[in-house]
């Protein structure tokens, strides 16, 4: 799907949260997921009654930056074949122990998109498939969190999705997934070009 706009860098406030969030899941939570890395994402739908809007619940993953894609699919491919005979938990922990170190520089990852695995016949990618302009939003508003990654956050993304069935950047993303959560089979992988970054705090919108 072409882009008919050049996607712009990510605010590095966000990127380097993202970073230091995903380090401090592996770190601290065994890699469970935190709601920082779940946005909700907006597709606008025709014919909808009402805000004319459908929402979905994804998990979003950050992408090696161009000069680090292919060394990194490498290295994922193989502790999932290292540890394959050991089964899914050896799997597990090893990609784990990867992760700490492989969320450290904010630099090493890409600076104007994410990206996201979902089923080939998810709604969510029919949705988006008629349109690919969308909103990913971040709410993160735990005040009991003590842990600083786990702090206020309320930003929209305004994107532009590309729906990739192969390439690069498909390997990236399904090898990463397979470290977690075993190999999947018709998926596609969504990729999110950054456009405008909204504050959606206490009902502003003031673009960041």
């Amino acid at each position: 799907m072409p882009m008919r706009s050049q996607p712009r860098a990510l605010p590095t406030e966000f990127l380097d949260w993202q970073v230091r969030l995903r380090r401090w899941t592996a770190e601290a939570r065994e890699g469970a997921p935190h709601i920082g890395v779940a946005p909700l994402l907006l597709v606008r739908r025709r014919g909808l009654l009402g805000p004319g809007v459908t929402g979905h619940s994804i998990v979003c993953g950050l992408l090696p930056a161009e000069s680090r894609l292919e060394t990194r699919t490498r290295e994922m491919r193989e502790i999932y074949e290292r540890h394959r005979a050991e089964g899914a938990r050896a799997i597990y922990d090893a990609g784990l122990a990867y992760l700490c170190t492989y969320y450290s520089r904010v630099d090493e990852f890409d600076a104007s998109s994410i990206t996201t695995l979902l089923p080939s016949d998810a709604p969510a990618v029919d949705a988006l498939q008629s349109q690919s302009r969308c909103g990913l939003v971040f709410h993160v508003f735990d005040v009991g969190d003590d842990a600083e990654e786990g702090g206020i956050r309320c930003l929209q993304l305004n994107c532009r999705a590309e729906i990739l069935h192969s390439g690069r950047v498909y390997d990236n993303v399904w090898w990463h997934n397979a470290l977690f959560h075993g190999a999947v089979s018709d998926h596609v992988v969504v990729r999110f070009h950054h456009r405008e970054a909204l504050d959606t705090r206490f009902g502003g919108l003031r673009r960041v």
